[in-house]
């Protein structure tokens, strides 16, 4: 049986609730030992021989093991037993979340025990993607998994990220089963949204906003909309859904501005204004033609994909959350986000709360969002819910 048995200031962490073990954390003894090949699944104990579950071990990364979960007995499951049931056990978690032309997270990695392991369904359709060297091995048989419990008509893997390479993993687009879809439509709050399986970030949509499209929808009757870094344009369609008296999408890229009016025109609503450009730059000129917006929504990139990029990526939030402040009119909203999970909530509002400084009208927070139920984030990693989103109101 591949098993570890952990040092004891190891096995402390991992009784503490750290599903992550680094490198540093183990003993050489146990990163030679023939159980780390790449892509495995062992059995822990800690220093005293107590079981502490499963884990994927891994010699490729910082991370040496991935902490999956009590499986019972004291032996390793063959790799498509246990993959069949916690993905069935993902799935089942999720019944009632969306609707059969819908969008929902399927499996969101460490919260639901397979480290590595994103599955996201659009309709008929599932993107997958992989970050650890077993789920990347084993994704041949994922997907004949998933297709034995949904009926889709394709699964592709998205697997053009860059944090692939720190396992050793090619950066690639798969398609694992079925035919090419290049386009899928589905349907959130009552609007249609066109997602790109191929082309589209992440992997076609962000699915975690949904909460927050939500309560754009209910805050836009009569109101006038700033949708800043709009993408697709999927929360100023929840804005005209809502009844927004005008809606401007701002964004650098010209094909995602197109889908935007090309999804307006689908659901029989009235042509946005969107304005190709850099948002600083935007925000910038809109604030000297005296432009101003009751909503006012910010949602950009993430600004810190590492640790060492905290320091600059908080100069980006608090200078965009400043110009965006100084765009809404009296009473107005504004509804800032950040998915770095690299900036924790504190340092986020602190950031905000720097932005707001010497404005010559009062900011309060009403209401703090994040992802929802179909990304649960995990209470012993704090990094499963990164995804803050903050909604302030202006009041003279």
């Amino acid at each position: 049986m591949a098993s570890i048995a952990l040092s004891k200031r190891a096995a402390r962490l991992a009784r503490r609730g750290h599903p992550w073990l680094y490198k540093d954390d183990l003993r050489k003894s146990d990163l030679k030992a023939p159980a780390f090949s790449p892509g495995s699944i062992v059995r822990v104990h800690d220093d005293e021989g107590r079981d502490l579950g499963l884990a994927f071990a891994s010699t490729r990364s910082k991370i040496a093991l991935r902490l999956c979960g009590p499986w019972q007995g004291d032996l390793v499951p063959d790799l498509e037993e246990f993959l069949a049931d916690r993905l069935r056990r993902a799935i089942e978690l999720r019944i009632g979340m969306a609707g059969e032309n819908g969008g929902v997270r399927l499996v969101h990695g460490e919260s639901d025990l397979i480290p590595g392991l994103v599955v996201d369904r659009y309709a008929d359709v599932l993107v997958v993607q992989a970050t650890t060297a077993l789920i990347d091995n084993a994704l041949r048989l994922i997907s004949r998994i998933l297709g034995e419990l949904l009926s889709v008509r394709m699964i592709l893997a998205r697997n053009d990220l860059a944090v692939r390479r720190l396992e050793n993993l090619t950066e690639e687009v798969v398609l694992l089963a079925g035919e090419p879809v290049e386009r899928v439509t589905i349907e959130e709050h009552g609007v249609e949204h066109i997602v790109r399986p191929f082309a589209g970030h992440k992997t076609g949509m962000y699915l975690d906003q949904k909460p927050a499209r939500r309560r754009v929808q209910q805050l836009s009757t009569g109101a006038r909309v700033l949708d800043l870094f709009s993408y697709q344009g999927g929360f100023s369609m929840a804005a005209l859904s809502g009844g927004a008296t005008s809606v401007h999408l701002v964004d650098q890229s010209r094909t995602a501005l197109e889908i935007a009016k090309e999804t307006a025109g689908q659901n029989g609503f009235a042509q946005p204004e969107s304005i190709q450009g850099n948002v600083f730059d935007v925000i910038r000129d809109l604030r000297s033609t005296g432009q101003y917006y009751d909503l006012v929504i910010l949602d950009p990139p993430a600004f810190c994909k590492s640790r060492r990029e905290v320091e600059g990526g908080i100069r980006g939030y608090r200078d965009l959350n400043r110009g965006a402040l100084r765009l809404l009119a009296p009473g107005g909203r504004l509804v800032t986000c950040s998915c770095s999970h690299h900036l924790k909530p504190e340092q986020f509002e602190d950031t905000i709360r720097q932005a707001a400084l010497d404005l010559p009208f009062r900011v309060f927070v009403e209401e703090r969002l994040g992802s929802g139920p179909d990304h649960p984030a995990l209470l012993r990693l704090p990094e499963t819910e990164y995804l803050k989103v903050r909604i302030l109101r202006r009041w003279d």
